[in-house]
């Protein structure tokens, strides 16, 4: 949501007080749907329309039946959680819905017990109305967008709202000044060199250059070289003499990425040059001072390295132990996700070729070569007609919620591009083959993903291929006489083509046949490596059908040129 577009607010409250004040008085504010009159209703209607809502605005006194009210704790009377049920609605948000700014429209003063006023003011992306007039609800409801809006992208980072990554920009900010070093650890991709770069290097207040080694990709033996700088003849191939990364970055910051795979004489010179801001060259006579914001990066606890003996302890003092910042690994920031997903998806028309995809797409279906891409998720109003739309149902993002992302943010980045790609792609060669779109809306295809994700996604097995019966054996003779020989048993009927598809709900019985075939046409496209004259023989037992199957292929939207890869 941009500044200059009004936000969409979702009102929870019995009455209609403030849903007409809203109305007629805070044009800047629209509805995200009809009000919700009870902590049951909202919470159903929130989770059929997750991307819907900008804000909610919460009510504390609910005065409804009994069965519609949320517990509030043993320790409330009845009368009690009515008055605060909107505490219990917010706890409920909370645990659903954590990225959700809600602003309460109530004061403190009117909380029941002590414990919800202490609750209430340190609860995340909460606000208190402070006040009774319109003005006092227009700064809280502009105030928590605009806390939403720094949440999410500061600087060219995306920090997100777990309170992990809070922590660790709020350090980072103090941190980053001057030329005091910086411990990163955080597994392989967390994010450590763009942070580095975007974030710590960018609020050093230094004037001089970012620069990036990547230290485990480097043969030990230049290491020295390409750290500190050689001169011209101090070893075979030194035909000049040459500057290391600690000159070069002389006045800014240089960021050591796999710190712990220096050997320990590196180690031992690293030290020093921390310790006088001065290098030496190899075959040189005299030190070159540097002034250098050295970032220290590593995949591993540096603190076990030290341990294990693999890491020198007076290094790692002079680094500064208390200058570790460590990054959480996406698993443990799944609150994050609906948003990261969103950014990547929204940020995938920066490449080229996405971007001309879009574009190419957008004109087939009536709308402007510039509509953007978007990111939906779950089952979600129709939303802008005028966009394009990357609908996400709710056993793809299940899929997404589940899998373990061993390569954290950048493994999300890749998955969502190439998400993006195939389906755009596969979208316009359906186009081109003639199939009409209904709507903007591209619905991802759960197989498709499950692939991307290594096969993550946990089908639901249904077996197409029916079950073989088993002749009946030969009854032996009666007579006493020997048994004649047997014929030769009939040759072995074909293997019968076995898969497994995913049985996922739809809005029609045609739309849940339709994912079992293209599920299965994707399987034949596999097994026959891309040949629709073999899956015409499979399919209609006529290689020469071959026109037909392909017509179909593109009819389900699938793209041979998406399947085959790059």
């Amino acid at each position: 949501m941009s500044a200059s577009t009004p936000a969409r607010i979702l009102l929870i409250d019995d009455g209609e007080a403030y849903e007409a004040a809203i109305r007629d008085h805070l044009p800047d504010l629209r509805p995200a749907g009809p009000r919700q009159p009870d902590g049951p209703a909202a919470l159903a209607w929130l989770a059929a329309h997750p991307d819907a809502v900008d804000l909610v605005l919460l009510d504390l006194n609910f005065d409804v039946p009994a069965e519609r009210l949320l517990p509030l704790g043993p320790e409330a009377s009845p009368r009690q959680t009515r008055r605060a049920q909107g505490v219990a609605i917010l706890r409920e948000l909370r645990a659903r819905f954590p990225q959700l700014p809600v602003v309460m429209l109530t004061s403190a003063d009117d909380l029941p017990f002590e414990t919800l006023r202490a609750e209430l003011s340190t609860a995340p992306l909460t606000w208190m109305l402070g006040g009774d007039d319109l003005d006092a609800l227009r700064i809280r409801v502009h105030e928590a967008l605009a806390s939403r809006r720094a949440a999410r992208e500061e600087d060219g980072v995306f920090w997100g709202r777990d309170t992990s990554m809070s922590a660790v920009r709020r350090r980072l900010a103090v941190l980053a000044r001057g030329r005091m070093t910086v411990i990163l650890e955080g597994e392989t991709g967390t994010g450590k060199s763009w942070i580095a770069e975007r974030w710590i290097h960018a609020h050093s207040g230094r004037s001089g250059p970012f620069l990036a080694a990547d230290l485990s990709t480097l043969p030990p033996d230049l290491v020295p070289a390409y750290l500190f700088g050689a001169t011209r003849g101090a070893y075979t191939g030194a035909v000049a003499d040459r500057k290391g990364v600690f000159e070069l970055a002389h006045g800014g910051t240089l960021f050591l990425d796999e710190v712990q795979s220096l050997t320990p004489e590196v180690q031992r010179q690293l030290l020093l040059v921390l310790q006088d801001r001065r290098v030496r060259p190899l075959g040189a006579s005299r030190d070159v001072p540097v002034d250098v914001k050295v970032i220290a990066a590593s995949n591993q606890s540096l603190a076990a390295a030290v341990a294990t003996g693999r890491f020198r302890a007076d290094l790692y003092m002079r680094l500064g132990p208390a200058t570790r910042v460590c990054l959480p690994p996406l698993r443990q920031r799944r609150g994050d996700l609906a948003e990261l997903s969103r950014h990547f998806v929204e940020r995938s028309v920066e490449d080229p070729d996405v971007a001309a995809l879009c574009a190419q797409l957008a004109v087939g279906l009536g709308l402007a070569p510039t509509a953007p891409l978007r990111f939906v998720q779950g089952r979600a109003p129709r939303g802008d007609a005028t966009a394009l739309a990357l609908v996400l149902p709710p056993p793809a993002w299940q899929s997404l919620v589940e899998h373990p992302w061993p390569g954290n943010v950048r493994e999300l980045a890749t998955v969502l591009h190439n998400l993006v790609v195939f389906t755009l792609v596969s979208a316009a060669d359906a186009l081109r083959g003639g199939v009409t779109l209904r709507s903007p809306r591209l619905q991802v295809d759960a197989g498709l993903l499950a692939e991307l994700l290594g096969g993550s996604l946990p089908p639901a097995p249904a077996q197409v291929a029916p079950a073989a019966t088993p002749e009946p054996a030969p009854s032996p003779p009666t007579d006493g006489a020997p048994m004649a020989a047997p014929p030769p048993p009939p040759p072995p009927p074909a293997e019968p083509d076995v898969t497994t598809v995913t049985l996922r709900p739809a809005d029609s019985l045609n739309s849940v046949a339709q994912d079992v075939e293209r599920q299965y046409f994707r399987h034949l496209f596999r097994e026959t490596a891309g040949d629709f004259g073999r899956m015409a023989q499979m399919l209609l037992g006529d290689a020469e059908k071959a026109r037909a199957v392909r017509l179909r292929f593109n009819q389900l939207g699938l793209s041979a040129r998406a399947l085959r890869g790059p």
